[in-house]
């Protein structure tokens, strides 16, 4: 009975304001009062139960999309089927620029991003180029491709698809997710597959929240991940998240995988419209495994599609 008055008391005070009045914050006060319920949700999470490690395929076609139950009633409010590739929409590469000045391994390239066939190719090939930086120059070695909606549209909440097929080999790194249009975090990962060392961990699916704040240091993250049928890189998925202002539901093909359900502090970082970006990135911490002769290999996009909820 003390065991389970005490996990009561942990719980109150990772999901509660202690005071009753005090207001949750981002300081490193608020975070201490809302990290009990993040360790939690690490570590014992009854969304994902023990034995939930696997993905049970869908008993339909992966082209079709099925909103879920909570969403039925939504309608779209984006999509784009990639007959061509729309500039209005979407912008080549980070808002601030072609490359990361932490990361200055790959550049976001113009000749990695293009339409074929109604499907959008998100290509990373070894295609050395300069570029200034300060009085001198770098030589960044990988072209990858990555695209964005921060200077076009914005969403707070809502239910976004994704139906691509994905890279394959060492160090590939594809990723569909919203990030903050005003801040950094907020984050959601709807997907990421990373190939790693040999490319053989591609076909699990890693899904992930960032959130807190940089300047208090505070930042941090919870990250949920489930293995898929092996056919990632060979056949097309459709990868989804519902993002409500109390939960993040993932889905793959129509099946709920993994949920995360926030927190009071953890939501307060949710409240704020996110942007989407689609990039087929090179993993830096693999780049020793990674032959370059295999290259370009490129993420196929078939569409993507956001409903939201009509009423305000």
């Amino acid at each position: 009975m003390r065991f389970v008055c005490l996990l009561l008391s942990l719980l109150c005070a990772g999901f509660s304001d202690v005071t009753g009045q005090t207001p949750l914050d981002s300081t490193r006060y608020g975070f201490a009062r809302g990290k009990t319920g993040l360790m939690l949700k690490r570590g014992w999470d009854l969304a994902n139960a023990p034995g939930s490690g696997h993905y049970r395929q869908a008993d339909k076609n992966a082209e079709m999309l099925k909103l879920p139950e909570e969403a039925i009633n939504f309608v779209p409010v984006f999509t784009d089927e990639f007959d061509s590739l729309n500039t209005n929409i979407w912008q080549i590469g980070q808002p601030w620029g072609r490359y990361h000045g932490q990361q200055p391994h790959q550049y976001y390239g113009d000749s990695e991003v293009f339409v074929k066939n109604g499907v959008l190719f998100l290509q990373n090939r070894f295609a050395p180029r300069n570029f200034a930086s300060g009085d001198s120059s770098i030589n960044i070695p990988y072209g990858t491709g990555l695209i964005n909606t921060a200077n076009t549209q914005t969403f707070r909440y809502g239910f976004f698809a994704i139906r691509s097929k994905n890279p394959s080999g060492p160090a590939t790194w594809p990723a569909f997710w919203l990030t903050g249009k005003n801040n950094w975090p907020p984050e959601i990962d709807i997907f990421e597959m990373y190939g790693k060392k040999t490319g053989k961990s591609i076909h699990r699916q890693t899904m992930t929240l960032h959130f807190g704040k940089i300047e208090t240091h505070t930042k941090t993250h919870l990250m949920k991940a489930v293995n898929l049928i092996p056919d990632t890189d060979s056949a097309f998925h459709i990868y989804a998240c519902l993002w409500t202002t109390d939960k993040v539901v993932f889905y793959t093909d129509g099946v709920p995988v993994r949920q995360i359900r926030m927190n009071k502090w953890m939501r307060q970082f949710y409240q704020e419209p996110m942007y989407m970006v689609v990039n087929n990135a090179v993993d830096h911490r693999y780049l020793p495994y990674l032959n370059n002769s295999r290259l370009p290999v490129s993420m196929e996009v078939d569409w993507i599609r956001v409903y939201a909820d009509p009423k305000p």
